[in-house]
């Protein structure tokens, strides 16, 4: 910290100075107890501070005049970890009777102050709702997609967002609120909508937002006549007006299930898609879709047969691993079973086996480790539509009866050891304990689909190691992905800077208008980029086995020594395919 005194005013002479802190080491071992200030002088210091707990902390500044005034300065600082978070889930059933207690282990293997964990029991545990909706919460990027499967739960699981600390009922309602005016935002003078901004081309995404807005005004919600009606409009008239296809029909499919729901589909077009094109859909979820389209206008033996053809397609595309091809649908093959599990239930056919198909998406959840935001609001609302009751009764927690859903969110440094979780009902119950965090141990550089390296050069274009550098000097840095095959994919590139960087001149970079590095040879197709105080981010559309470069400047503001966290590529619908930097640590001179 660099702590500048100017006299002004008033007498001069001798001061006192005193500096401490609380969750910062602050180190005066260089810094005098006492200096002499003249009449209209300054003088500087410079004072070392040790980041040692994660969160937000005071340093305060006491200043002694001549004449004995005392003058305070309280300054705020923000520690934060910005390595990539990793959540693990354990599941297990506590049998009736029987008492579950938490120890001192829960966040050993994080960074302290960066854990969290949520507990759920009964019927959320066991599609862990809660821990589904605090993924969603959490997650750090905001495209329509996205904004949109943060708040679709919100319209049904209010309760549960309730106890996990997400808002009062006001409060969710706000987030809901603040949603529909977001995605609103992106929405084009045709009634379509764009991922990253206004945009019309994408069927899917505009029918995916309209199914959203549709359901909040049915939940009460303000959504904006003319904007609903617009994009009422844009889906009919893409439907009207829509190719024919051999292979496909995502989005015809969902746009005729939204305009069902509204009575504006016409039912000779969904009977022709079932008589004639069921076989031609790609997904079982565009066969879901015009099931639960036909059913809801009455016609459920031709609903019955789509949602057995849905089950079906299940069955044959179950346990392969996800390809990276591209798909329009933002989906995956669970995102899919989840999804028709919530139409079927919803539709109330029993063409399909309900509990067969809600066990093996909640068995394939639970084991895998990273999920996208459609696999995981689509599971959600398989929670909703199976779920007739969250309240569990029977179950006490440190001897207290539990009231309302069985959740309980857990923070590093809260008292978690020794919580007694008893189950007092008569029957088995699942219990679900998700955790959050940042590794304790940063993560070696790896990857699973991709490989990130990150690259520091001169405005000249040489390589050059970004510590050591003084205070003012500027740095381009290069992050390179590449595929380790023939791929397809929405990614997002996520950089986080180290504390002594902070990015310059975003605007010239994203307009650009980077004629002084003509070296640089970018060729990723940037579809958004954001220049955030902490990060740079950009999402990318890339199909193909090339490696791509993306490049921003940055300029060394902070003398000191700094943690620079791990840079990371990710697929956003297929997130198992990803990729993480090494970690290191940078230097800054004065």
């Amino acid at each position: 910290m660099l702590l500048e005194i100017t006299h002004a005013t008033g007498p001069s002479g001798k001061m006192g100075l005193e500096i401490w802190g609380q969750g910062v080491a602050v180190s005066t071992s260089d810094v005098p107890a006492e200096f002499t200030l003249g009449d209209l002088q300054k003088t500087t210091f410079s004072v070392p501070i040790t980041a040692t707990d994660i969160g937000t902390h005071k340093i305060n500044v006491s200043l002694t005049t001549p004449d004995g005034k005392v003058l305070n300065k309280p300054l705020t600082i923000a520690v934060q970890s910005l390595d990539p978070e990793v959540s693990f889930t354990h599941r297990f059933t506590l049998s009736a009777g029987d008492t579950f207690t938490l120890d001192d282990n829960l966040f050993a293997d994080f960074k302290p102050g960066t854990g969290s964990a949520i507990l759920s029991a009964g019927p959320l545990a066991q599609f862990d709702a809660p821990g589904l909706l605090a993924a969603l919460d959490r997650y750090p990027y905001g495209c329509t997609e996205q904004t949109t499967s943060r708040a679709m739960p919100l319209l049904y699981l209010n309760e549960v967002a309730q106890v996990m600390g997400l808002g009062n009922r006001d409060k969710i309602a706000e987030r809901v609120d603040q949603a529909i005016e977001r995605v609103l935002s992106n929405q084009a003078s045709n009634g379509g909508f764009g991922l990253w901004g206004p945009g019309s081309d994408d069927l899917w995404l505009a029918s995916y937002v309209t199914d959203f807005l549709s359901r909040a005004r049915a939940k009460g919600f303000d959504v904006p006549d003319r904007a609903f009606r617009s994009a009422i409009d844009n889906l009919r008239n893409r439907v009207n007006y829509a190719p024919d296809f051999d292979r496909g029909g995502e989005e015809v499919a969902y746009a005729l299930f939204v305009l069902a729901r509204e009575g504006a589909a016409n039912m000779g077009d969904l009977r022709y898609y079932a008589d004639e094109k069921a076989g031609d859909f790609a997904t079982p979820l565009a066969v879901a879709q015009i099931g639960a389209a036909l059913a809801s206008y009455g016609d459920q033996p031709r609903a019955d047969d789509m949602f057995a053809r849905a089950g079906r397609m299940i069955g044959r595309s179950w346990g392969r691993e996800e390809t990276q091809y591209w798909r329009s649908d933002y989906g995956t093959n669970m995102r899919d079973a989840a999804a028709v599990l919530a139409l079927a239930v919803d539709a109330g056919s029993n063409a399909i086996d309900t509990g067969d198909l809600a066990h093996r998406v909640s068995t394939a959840y639970a084991n895998d480790r990273y999920h996208s935001t459609q696999e995981s609001m689509w599971s959600l609302m398989a929670v909703r539509a199976l779920l007739n009751d969250p309240n569990m009764q029977g179950f006490t927690v440190n001897g207290e009866a539990v009231t309302g859903p069985m959740v309980r969110v857990l923070q590093d440094g809260a008292t978690a050891a020794g919580m007694a979780i008893r189950n007092g009902s008569n029957r088995d119950e699942p219990v679900t304990l998700t955790t959050f965090g940042v590794p304790d141990q940063p993560e070696p550089a790896s990857g699973y689909g991709y490989a990130i390296k990150r690259s520091y050069y001169t405005l000249d274009g040489e390589p050059v190691d970004p510590s050591g550098h003084p205070v003012g000097t500027r740095l381009v840095v290069v992050l390179t992905i590449s595929p380790y095959n023939d791929s397809e994919g929405r990614l997002m590139v996520n950089d986080p800077l180290p504390a002594g960087f902070e990015i310059d001149n975003p605007g010239l970079v994203s307009s650009g208008d980077v004629r002084s590095l003509e070296w640089l040879e970018s060729n990723a197709d940037v579809q958004n980029t954001e220049f955030r105080s902490d990060r740079f981010l950009a999402a990318v559309d890339w199909r193909s086995d090339r490696p791509f470069d993306l490049a921003y400047i940055v300029r060394a503001i902070s003398p000191g020594s700094y943690h620079h966290p791990a840079a990371s590529v990710e697929d956003m619908y297929r997130p198992i395919y990803r990729a993480v930097s090494d970690t290191g640590r940078i230097t800054v001179s004065e």
